[in-house]
Parts: C-alpha cells; structure tokens; sequence
C-alpha cells in the first residue's frame, strides 16, 4: 500500500520518528510487526490469547473480564466484555481492544499483560490506532470515537450513519468506516474527526435467472484498501428479495459477494452464481458463504477472503477479479479473521468456535503472479486454557453459523447459514416475499423463551420448528426425528447463547419519561406489550398450543394491495391463521432490528408510532415531544 505522505516523512526522520502505522484494517487477528507473536480476540471467553508463532504455541490468556463468564441460573451464557476486534499500538507495546458488551476500549500492555479501560460506547466493535489516537467504531451509538493515547480518555467523537462497524485506513490517510446493514463506507480525517466523503455501495440488480448473484447488501464486516491503489475491497452478502416462495429457495436467497469500489464511483461487485446456469458469469468457481475478512498480499496481488459459514478461504486474483484457489474444509469453525505473515507465506485464521487458529500456507506456483496454491500446514494452535462456554452451546453456536454442508444436510452446496439472514443472531434488515405475505426478518437476540408464538402470525411454537425453515429457504434435509439432537443443541444456543443487544446510549430524563407515557392506561402500549419480555404472545394458552385460542391483532398494518400482499395460510400443525392478524413482538432490544413491522415497512421507531396512530393503542393525543421520550423508552429496552 502506498504510505500516506505524512507517515513517509516519519519514517525518513530516524528514531525520533514516530514508528509507522503497520495495521491499516480492524481484525479479530493481528500479528506484531516481526510476526514472532499472534494476537487473537476470544469474544465467548472475555479474553485475549497471545501466541507464539514459532512455537505455535499459546503463551497467554489474558482475562479482560474480572471472572470467565459462566452459564447464569436461567441457563444462558452472556460475556460481560465480549470482546471482538483488536489493534497493535504502532510502537508495538500495547494492544487496544474493543469490547462489545463492555462498551469500552481496552489496553493491554504487551510485556507485563496489564489491562485497563475506558468507557467509551455503545457496542464498540472495529478499532484502529495512528501514533496519537485509537479510533472506535461504536455499533449502537452510531459514531466513531477517538481516544487520546496519552491520557487513554476520549477526546472527540463524531455521529456517522447506522451500525458504524469495521475501519480501515485509506491510501490518502483517510479513516474508513462501514455500516454494517450499508448503504457502505464513511471516509473520515482522523486529525479533525470530520467527514470527508464516502462510498455508497449499490445494490446488484437482478438478471434473468434469480440463481445469478444479485439483491440487497447487507453485513460489511470488513474493508481493505488493495496496496498501490485506491481500490476499497469490501467483503459482504447480497440478499435476493426479490424473488418470492416457493421460487425462493438456497442457491436464490443469498450470496456471497466482494465489492471492489473507488471514490470516483468505479465499483464492480464480485460473486458467485448457481454453478448449473447456463452462461453464468459468477468471479467464484466454488459456492462460499458468509465472507467475513479479507487481507491481501504485499504485492496485492491476491486477496485472502475467510468465509464464516462456509468455512473456507477464497484466494482472488485481484487483477482479474477471479478465484485463484480455495481451501475448504478449514481445520475449525466459525472462521472470523484473518492475519498474514510478513513473507505472505503463511495465513493465520481465527476460528472462534472450536477457540483455535488454523495455520494455512500460502504457495506462489508463479513466484511473479497471483497463481496460488492454499493447503493446511500442521494442526491448529490452541488459544484457550479453558472453554467456558458449554460443549451443548457450542455446538448450537457452531450449526446456527455454519453452511458446511459436507459435515451436516444444514444446506446444500454450502449455500446458506441461519445466520445468512440472522447476523450477528440478530436480523438483516430486510423484508422476504414469504408464502404468507411480506415478512420482516425478526432478530433471535435474547432467545425465544418467554416470548410466546413465533413467526408474525403465531405459525409455530418453538425453536426446533426452524426445521421447516432449514428445509425450506436453506435447501437442508434435517429431520425433527432424526436430527431431534441437533435440533435441540440449534434451540439451546438460540434461546441461551445470543446475548440481548446492549442498548444505545441514552437521555436517562427522557427515557423516564417515555417510560411513564409507555405505561400510560390511557395510551395503551403496555396492554399488549406487557410482562418481562414486553408481548402478550401467548396469553391464557400457557402451553402454546396452536390449536387453542391464539390472541393476534389487527393493528391496521396489513397489506392489502400491491403485488405481494398479506394472504390466509396455515401454522405449521394445519391450523388457519387470517392475513391481517398479527402477533404482538417483544420490544426487548429493540433499537437494534430496524426495520419494523411485520413487513419492514416502518424504518424507524418514530415511523412506527406515526404509521400506527390511531390503530393501536391511543397515541393520537400524543404531542410530538412526547414521541420523542417514548421512542427514547423504547431505544433504552
């Protein structure tokens, strides 16, 4: 990558200098500036590992939590810190750490393994640091967040769009930022902590076979810049709601996509298509899935894809645009970031589920081109002195994340994860032309315990009915007898392991008073939103028999019209639901599953209230400060 012109006057000034910036991209991995020593986040176990690369060995578990999390009396796992992305100081003496749930950046200096923090955001995930500054990347709180090296407290703060996520810094010094749910990436000065401009990625317009990679992007977990250019390499799904059941099926709903783009509005989008149509045009010979990180050769002439669900690693020509090689299986699961040796020979990947590192060597059939060869080399180095989350949960973690369909009939062809439209175990932000009308993705955050019927017209009654779903959508062929085992451990890690979301940063006055609005007799809210998971889902049938009385209402939402509207159907036993009845959702974490209603119709909680005014409860009387404080109530949930 070309060195911006203020860090080659740096490097020329001899030690006094500053030392340059060696990580331009956040990753769940790092490697020091020698490659002697890997760095890796463990967000189920509140720690850092750091190994030796010589050795292959683990040196250190360094717990940033003040205990390991463990299963609570309800039976569900949540980290305290969770943490999930991590930088190398350009001195090479500290490590900073974002940590999710902690909503705070962690130090932790490398000799002595000391830690401290500083609160700094909702969900802070992507962080990156200059000589002067650690920039964070605050999800919830829709900013980015600079904190001063010297004194380790913030020192400025700017609002960018929603779920700020992964940064990278540009070939002009810009800092880059992605959102998550699009529309793409943010360029920010990081002196000033101005926006600068940015990059608005396209959706890819469907062809005449819906098996061509097309649809909404959503998920851009990671950027690079490709060195000696200025090409913004953006990894991320294409979701295909366009095309409606029963058409759509595994190899019509998701891919797999890289989005090459330059500022001057240049952008190509990379993907694979459905290898049995004819002419297809698809960059990826092989179907993969989930792509998650991206780092490239010195040379940039290959990039490194790790695809979370598919559980491989894609090696692009970048000069062609095409696959060079494939490595599948990894020796792991649940790949989420990737780190290159100095020489480019070897490829360190993080493998969160099975808490290791594969090792993946990097072999140049051309020693002067980008034809490559990947193979394992050696085992896995193990990064934990111990597991603390449960063997059953983890393999639900490790099925719900997983599209490897060599291992279980979860898909077919290693198309599609639950987590393809529930990321994060949340939801995509998007609305599927379902059998039974347009439908909003729902996030699985917190579990379904407690929370009634599922689906938005009460049409099954537990985790374990997904199966309909895998079968479905998924292309899978797993059996609710059969597979009763692995449907269960899917259930248990839904239900138990998917922490809540930490709620955006909140006016504690306002939410006060919007809480006293929501509880008003006379407004309505808590009537159905009501008990600890906020629904009546499920009222007077305690058993949730489908055949019983199932309360739903009309809340004036329906589609009546238009090309995909609200029709009659069955549950899953048989029984009649009508097209315009609903059942009432939990609010809680709410703020972070826009879009809303039962067809994604309302962007935003305000749209909500609005669209509904006078069809649900009796917010008509409402001023319009008082919708502000109740929104912020519900922000706060």
């Amino acid at each position: 990558m070309k060195l911006w012109p203020w860090l080659l006057a740096l490097a020329a000034c001899g030690d006094n200098a500053d030392p340059p910036i060696v990580q331009l991209q956040s990753s769940s991995i790092a490697l020091s500036r020698d490659g002697a020593t890997l760095f890796v986040v463990n967000p189920d176990s509140d720690s850092i590992s750091i190994i030796d690369t010589a050795d292959r060995a683990l040196v250190a578990e360094v717990l940033l939590a003040p205990a390991p999390p463990a299963v609570d009396a309800a039976g569900a796992f949540t980290p305290a810190v969770m943490p999930r992305a991590l930088v190398v100081a350009p001195d090479g003496e500290t490590l900073y750490v974002t940590g999710e749930r902690a909503g705070a950046l962690f130090a932790v200096d490398i000799a002595s393994r000391a830690v401290r923090s500083v609160a700094v955001c909702s969900e802070p995930i992507g962080v990156l640091a200059d000589n002067h500054r650690v920039f964070v990347a605050c999800s919830q709180d829709a900013s980015v967040v600079a904190v001063d090296i010297a004194t380790f407290a913030v020192a400025d703060r700017i609002a960018v769009t929603a779920m700020p996520w992964a940064l990278a810094f540009a070939d002009d010094g810009a800092l880059l930022v992605t959102h998550f749910m699009g529309p793409g990436v943010t360029a920010i000065d990081p002196r000033t902590l101005r926006v600068r401009g940015g990059i608005t990625l396209r959706d890819v317009a469907a062809g005449e076979d819906a098996r061509l990679a097309h649809g909404e992007i959503r998920g851009l977990y990671a950027a690079a810049v490709r060195p000696g250019t200025d090409e913004v390499w953006l990894p991320h799904l294409l979701l295909a709601t366009d095309t409606a059941q029963p058409r759509l099926d595994f190899e019509t709903t998701v891919f797999p996509a890289v989005t090459v783009a330059r500022d001057n509005g240049y952008q190509v989008t990379l993907s694979n298509d459905a290898l049995d149509v004819p002419g297809t045009d698809g960059a990826f010979g092989d179907v993969v899935s989930g792509p998650h990180a991206l780092a490239f050769t010195r040379d940039g002439a290959l990039a490194l894809v790790v695809d979370t669900n598919s559980e491989d690693i894609l090696a692009i020509d970048t000069a062609l645009g095409v696959q060079a090689a494939l490595a599948r299986p990894l020796p792991g699961h649940m790949p989420e970031g990737i780190a290159l040796s100095p020489d480019d020979a070897l490829a360190y990947i993080d493998l969160r589920n099975t808490g290791d590192i594969a090792v993946v060597r990097i072999d140049r059939v051309d020693p002067a081109g980008p034809r490559v060869a990947l193979s394992a080399d050696g085992p896995p180095i193990a990064r934990l002195e111990r597991d603390p989350m449960p063997a059953a949960l983890r393999l639900g973690q490790h099925l719900f994340y997983s599209a490897n369909s060599d291992e279980y009939p979860i898909t077919r062809n290693h198309w599609v994860a639950c987590a393809s439209c529930h990321l994060e175990g949340r939801s995509d932000g998007v609305t599927w032309r379902f059998v039974q009308g347009p439908r909003d993705t729902p996030s699985n955050a917190g579990g379904m315990i407690g929370t009634g019927f599922l689906f938005r017209t009460a049409d099954r009654t537990r985790v374990q009915d997904y199966w309909h779903t895998i079968a479905i959508e998924q292309g899978g062929t797993f059996d609710p007898i059969t597979d009763a085992a692995l449907l269960d451990a899917l259930a248990g890690y839904v239900n138990r392991g998917i922490p809540l979301p930490v709620p955006p940063t909140t006016d504690p006055a306002l939410v006060a008073a919007g809480k006293a609005i929501f509880e008003r007799v006379d407004v309505g809210c808590a009537t159905c939103h009501t008990g600890p998971a906020l629904t009546d889902s499920g009222a007077g049938n305690p058993t949730l028999d489908l055949a019983g009385a199932v309360l739903l209402h009309d809340v004036g939402t329906c589609v009546v019209d238009g090309e995909f509207p609200d029709v009659p159907h069955a549950d899953v036993a048989g029984n009649p639901r009508e097209p315009c009845l609903f059942d009432t959702p939990s609010l809680r974490g709410v703020a972070a599953s826009p879009p809303y209603l039962h067809d994604g119709s309302a962007p935003t909680l305000r749209a909500v209230l609005e669209q509904t005014r006078g069809k649900m409860g009796n917010i008509t009387q409402l001023s319009a400060a008082d919708l502000d404080a109740l929104v912020e109530y519900m922000r706060s949930l």
